[in-house]
């Protein structure tokens, strides 16, 4: 495994140039890099103008001028069932997502699975299962024409029961393993939240030894359990020995990617490249285990 970074530990307050925050977290010592595109949906984004691919041939030449490289991104987060305007323009922007990531030379976009509220009972959880494989379904001939695969990140109920859902479909190791049989194709895996598996209460060992054979990209986060904090790990109360153990058993080979922006873009600017640096340190004491 090597260490990453999201780059949205760099994002707000203030927004800084996606070129220069690549930079930046090159200097501090991470050479493999987390597109989060969720950032730039946003009224006058430069993802969402006309010059898009400018914007991302930007980035991209930071990265290799950097000496670094891109091994994952973030796709739109959004309700994906909802049929309204605005979901059919983020829908487009997931395409986006997709082809940018391409461009950024980028293997994997992460995805969190979508719910529709029911009952709950099995021919409900037969109708989600198949929305979500007809959505990613939908994504899969850009994904092969960009050359990147889609990862299916695991959730938590605690999110559902925000929506008045109840819960989220794909909060466990076996509805990711459902959905991913569902699509049966190469390019797609599944993403693991060390947070959201916290929230869940989930042994984490277990869980990413069962996801292991289609474990692709990871989101390595810390909370206290009770909210998705995105921490550094050993900033709440996840037991990092435990997923350091999965890891190791289950012959992941992909990167060890933090979304912990919280312990980051809170600082004052001026601290933050000192924080960098700390999370690198901290990241290799991780993988040293």
């Amino acid at each position: 495994m090597e260490l990453s970074t999201s780059l949205n530990v760099l994002w707000d307050p203030p927004r800084i140039a996606q070129p220069a925050a690549v930079t930046r977290v090159a200097a501090a010592g991470f050479r493999r890099l987390d597109m989060n595109f969720t950032d730039w949906l946003f009224d006058g984004s430069p993802f969402v103008g006309a010059e898009w691919e400018a914007w991302v041939r930007d980035i991209r030449r930071a990265a290799d001028t950097a000496g670094a490289r891109f091994t994952q991104a973030h796709g739109p987060i959004y309700d994906k069932f909802a049929g309204t305007p605005r979901t059919a323009w983020l829908h487009e922007m997931s395409h986006r997502s997709l082809v940018a990531a391409g461009m950024l030379g980028t293997p994997w976009v992460v995805f969190e699975p979508e719910t529709m509220a029911g009952t709950w009972d099995a021919t409900h959880v037969a109708a989600i299962l198949q929305r979500n494989a007809d959505y990613f379904g939908s994504l899969l001939p850009t994904a092969e024409r960009a050359g990147v695969g889609i990862a299916i990140e695991n959730v938590a109920d605690y999110f559902g029961v925000r929506r008045g859902l109840g819960r989220l479909y794909g909060s466990t190791p076996l509805e990711l393993l459902a959905l991913v049989a569902a699509l049966n194709h190469p390019r797609i895996g599944i993403c693991w939240d060390t947070g959201h598996a916290h929230i869940q209460q989930l042994n984490q060992r277990h869980a990413i030894l069962a996801v292991g054979p289609h474990l692709r990209a990871l989101h390595i986060q810390d909370n206290d359990a009770r909210s998705d904090q995105h921490l550094l790990p050993y900033y709440g109360s996840i037991r990092w020995e435990e997923v350091m153990a999965g890891l190791r058993e289950s012959g992941y080979g992909g990167d060890f990617t933090y979304e912990a922006h919280n312990s980051i873009r809170i600082l004052p600017d001026p601290l933050r490249d000192a924080a960098l640096r700390y999370a690198v340190a901290l990241g290799k004491h991780l993988l040293a285990m």
